[in-house]
């Protein structure tokens, strides 16, 4: 091996073996994405999306999952051949340096806040049915307080374990409660098939206002949920560096080292993209599957009784999953979407952290020296204590759903984002890759159909959002990153070197 290299950590036997179950071991950092989408990524979209659209919505389940997995596994190799991290990979894109990213990180700066308003706002409601007492902004405001107390304590060990232990229990429930109910399997099947998906004539009946919502704008913003936002996978390959999977715990990868990595076709960091393979799709089969099952009961149980989960009722019918096993199984239910929600609104903010802090040891001005007990205490305030604020604005305009405070943030993070993610993976490979080690032509066409889906997907919603505003925001956007990213090009320079803290 080349002397200039590092040793890596080097593949254990089960990784070399060519039996791809012996890789299973290796589900890890993937564990983390999938649990992160337990609560509205599994709970509440896949549901309501089976109470209004039936079975219909399994296709969409499937195929945004498939869309996501392409380019998140695309990603998570480069950074396991080369050490690269997109946030720094994507400085080098053509114009100002740093564009795109900075496009990112404000998306991830501006949603933050709104995608907590939401979540401690599905905390709240479940509080008050829980306990029967209070109002759930009150509750919802208890809650965020909990959760900064136990970031600044680090005491959230037996909670974590509760929460697994759990929400386990509740989705085994949940996989028995679908074969209870025995669906019709065919149906089930089919559903799995693309389908034009139309709202029933109920709906409006139940929701006027869905008349206002059309179905792609409905449609997108589960597909935000599904899997997970681009900013999960961001902070995804941020706790890949704690695994030291090939070259990812490491500083970038020479051109020469690089050269080493090509030459030897059994050097540890290509064996190393089996553990990324068997990671991610393990992952997305856990939010298929888990998904799939929601969306099913959503479909015998809710779609019959016209019931769709929205406003204060946004996860109390989901209660009947279970109850049709046994009322006694109730108040797991309600244990277990508390956890879930508490549980992201505890690693919601370590996770969006950790993308603020690559892209910040990104720029070569904070490369020697990251304020980090700062910077993780703003963010918690700025993400945790914005949603707040942005909660109770809702409560003294109740002419605005938690849907609608989500809809535009979910647009942006979870498909418009995503597509671009995955087209620029691309470039990423061919500009920084020698031949032998990039992607190849079916992963290459993969990244390019998922990003031109995805890209399509979110630039539809906007215009189905609003026609006007919403590209011109886009267009914007990008306008005033490209500004900023020229204005701020003093952060290309390197900084006298400090410690980090």
């Amino acid at each position: 091996m080349n002397s200039k290299e590092p040793q890596l950590q080097e593949p254990p036997k089960a990784l070399i073996s060519t039996n791809p179950l012996r890789w299973l071991r290796f589900f890890g950092p993937g564990a983390i994405l999938a649990s992160v989408t337990v609560g509205s990524g599994e709970i509440l979209f896949p549901s309501r999306g089976g109470a209004i659209f039936g079975f219909k919505i399994l296709w969409v389940i499937l195929f945004v999952a498939l869309l996501k997995w392409i380019f998140v596994y695309s990603s998570i190799r480069h950074m396991i051949i080369s050490g690269g991290h997109p946030l720094e990979r994507w400085r080098k894109l053509p114009g100002p340096t740093g564009w795109f990213p900075l496009f990112l990180i404000i998306i991830v700066v501006i949603a933050t806040p709104l995608w907590f308003s939401f979540l401690s706002g599905l905390t709240g409601q479940i509080c008050v049915t829980i306990t029967g007492i209070g109002d759930q902004y009150i509750w919802a405001t208890i809650s965020v307080v909990a959760a900064m107390i136990l970031l600044s304590l680090g005491g959230y060990d037996f909670l974590e374990k509760a929460q697994t232990a759990i929400l386990g229990l509740m989705v085994v429930c949940i996989i028995v409660a679908v074969f209870y109910v025995s669906p019709p399997w065919w149906q089930v099947i089919k559903g799995f098939f693309p389908q034009v998906l139309s709202y029933p004539d109920w709906l409006y009946g139940v929701m006027p206002q869905m008349r206002d919502r059309s179905v792609w704008v409905e449609v997108v913003v589960y597909s935000s949920a599904i899997g997970g936002q681009s900013y999960d996978y961001l902070g995804y390959l941020s706790f890949l560096r704690e695994k030291k999977w090939g070259w990812s715990h490491l500083e970038t990868a020479s051109p020469e080292q690089l050269k080493t990595i090509e030459q030897q076709k059994d050097h540890p960091a290509r064996i190393w993209v089996r553990a990324a393979f068997m990671d991610t799709t393990a992952s997305f089969f856990m939010v298929v599957f888990i998904g799939a099952c929601f969306a099913i009961l959503g479909t015998i149980i809710l779609q019959p009784n016209e019931q769709v989960p929205e406003g204060l009722n946004m996860l109390t019918y989901q209660a009947a999953f279970l109850t049709t096993l046994h009322p006694w199984l109730l108040p797991l239910y309600y244990i277990a979407v508390f956890l879930a929600f508490f549980g992201i609104l505890y690693g919601g903010p370590e996770l969006t952290y950790r993308v603020l802090l690559e892209y910040l040891k990104s720029l070569p001005r904070f490369r020697s020296g990251v304020p980090l007990k700062r910077l993780r205490a703003g963010w918690i305030i700025w993400g945790l204590g914005g949603g707040v604020l942005v909660l109770w604005w809702s409560r003294f305009n109740p002419d605005v759903s938690l849907l609608e405070i989500v809809t535009p943030a979910g647009i942006y993070t979870g498909v418009l984002s995503c597509g671009f993610y995955a087209l620029i993976n691309v470039w990423v490979d061919r500009h920084f890759l020698p031949i032998s080690i990039r992607m190849g032509s079916t992963l290459v066409v993969l990244n390019i159909i998922s990003g031109l889906a995805l890209s399509c997907f979110g630039l539809k919603a906007l215009w189905d959002y609003d026609p006007v505003w919403g590209y011109i925001v886009l267009a914007l956007f990008l306008a005033v990153c490209f500004v900023l990213a020229w204005k701020m090009r003093f952060l290309n320079q390197e900084k006298s070197s400090k410690k980090i803290e």
